[in-house]
C-alpha cells in the first residue's frame, strides 16, 4: 500500500530538511507567551514534514497520473500552505473524506511523535543540558556527531522489513533538534549565510570552529535592560526583576568576516562524554543568553541565541 513505503520515506526526508530561523522549543517553554509569534521547534517540524509530504504525492501521483485533470498549477501548489488532508484529496481525488481521514490518521500519528519527541529534547534530563544536542559551546563536531548516527539507526530501522518503526520516529524528532539549534545558537545566520549548511549530518566537521582560547565575542554592542515582573512572570521565571541583553553586532567582526563558526555558551552544560563545559573565564565567548542564563553577566555579556523574538529569551530576537 501507498501509506505504509510513503511514510518511511518522508521520515527520512524530514532529515534532510531545515530553515534558518529562530524558534523557542514549545509555545510553553516561552514563559507565558512572551515568545507567542516565535516559530517553535515542533512547528518548524511540522512545516518540514507537510512539504516533504506535498513533494513526495506530486511525483508519485499527481504529476505522472494526471490527477485532478491536470488543474493542479505546479507554482501554487507548491507555494500554497497545506494540511495533509490537503494534500491527500489532491493526491487522491477519488477519496471520500471518511477515506481521506482513515488513510492519513497513521501519518499524523507519525508526526505527533516526531513532534514530540524534538520538544522533549529541551526537557528530557539526559539532553536539556546536552551541548552537542543543542550545538551549544562550540559543540560542532559533537553536534554533527550526534546527527550522524542518529540518521544511520534511523535509516537501518527504516529499511528493516517488518521492523518498528516507533524509535526511529523518535530518533527523527530528537536529530532534527539538534539540526534546527544549530542555526539557532550559532553565528551561522550572522556571517550572512540564508541557506543550510550541507556539511551537516554528513560530516563531524561542519566547518571552521573557533579556537578554546580564541575570543568571539565583546561587550560592545550590547545593552543591559531591567523590567519589573508580572506575577506570572514570578512564577515561571522565577527572577525579578528581569535583567537581559539587546545585542547587536557583538561577535567579533573577524569571526564572522573569516567565516569562524562559534556558539553561546551556558552554565552547567555537559559534553557527550559527561564532562562539564561551562564558559570559560578572562577569554571573551559569546554566551547563549537570555534572562534565565546567569552566564550571560559574565563577559563577554549578552549573548547570541536567536531561539525567539523576544530579548527576554534572546539578545538576537532582531534576527528573528
Amino acid at each position: 500500500m501507498m501509506l505504509n513505503s510513503s511514510v518511511y520515506w518522508l521520515l527520512y526526508l524530514t532529515i534532510c530538511i531545515s530553515f534558518v530561523n529562530a524558534f523557542v522549543p514549545q509555545p510553553v517553554i516561552a514563559d507565558g507567551a512572551l515568545s507567542g509569534d516565535s516559530i517553535t521547534h515542533t512547528e518548524i517540524t511540522e512545516i518540514a514534514f507537510i512539504r516533504s509530504l506535498a513533494r513526495f504525492f506530486y511525483e508519485t501521483r499527481i504529476a505522472p497520473n494526471n490527477n485532478n485533470n491536470g488543474t493542479v498549477n505546479q507554482q501554487d501548489y507548491f507555494t500554497k500552505q497545506h494540511t495533509i488532508d490537503d494534500l491527500y484529496k489532491l493526491a487522491y481525488p477519488e477519496y471520500s473524506d471518511a477515506q481521506i481521514e482513515f488513510y492519513s490518521l497513521p501519518l499524523k500519528f507519525t508526526l505527533d511523535l516526531v513532534m514530540t519527541y524534538n520538544a522533549l529534547v529541551d526537557l528530557d534530563p539526559d539532553t536539556k543540558k546536552l551541548s552537542p544536542a543543542h550545538f551549544d559551546s562550540e559543540t560542532f563536531n559533537n553536534g554533527s556527531r550526534r546527527i550522524i548516527l542518529l540518521r544511520q539507526k534511523v535509516v537501518s530501522d527504516s529499511r528493516t522489513a517488518d521492523n518498528d518503526l516507533t524509535d526511529a520516529r523518535q530518533k527523527t524528532g530528537q536529530l532534527l533538534h539538534t539540526l534546527q539549534d544549530f542555526y539557532s545558537h550559532s553565528n551561522w545566520v550572522e556571517m550572512g549565510n540564508t541557506d543550510v549548511n550541507t556539511l551537516i549530518g554528513r560530516n563531524e566537521t561542519v566547518g571552521q570552529v573557533a579556537a578554546p582560547n580564541q575570543a568571539t565575542c565583546s561587550d560592545t554592542g550590547c545593552t543591559k535592560k531591567t523590567q519589573k515582573c508580572s506575577l506570572w512572570q514570578q512564577i515561571t521565571i522565577r527572577k525579578c526583576p528581569l535583567v537581559y541583553y539587546d545585542c547587536t553586532d557583538n561577535i567579533l567582526a573577524a569571526i564572522n568576516s573569516q567565516r569562524i563558526l562559534t556558539s553561546g555558551y551556558l552554565f552547567n552544560q555537559t559534553g557527550e562524554n559527561g564532562q562539564p563545559l561551562n564558559k570559560p573565564a578572562n577569554v571573551g565567548k559569546c554566551s547563549h543568553g537570555s534572562v534565565l542564563d546567569d552566564s550571560a553577566n559574565v563577559p563577554a555579556i549578552g549573548g547570541i541565541n536567536k531561539d525567539s523574538n523576544s530579548l527576554l529569551f534572546s539578545p538576537h530576537a532582531s534576527l528573528q
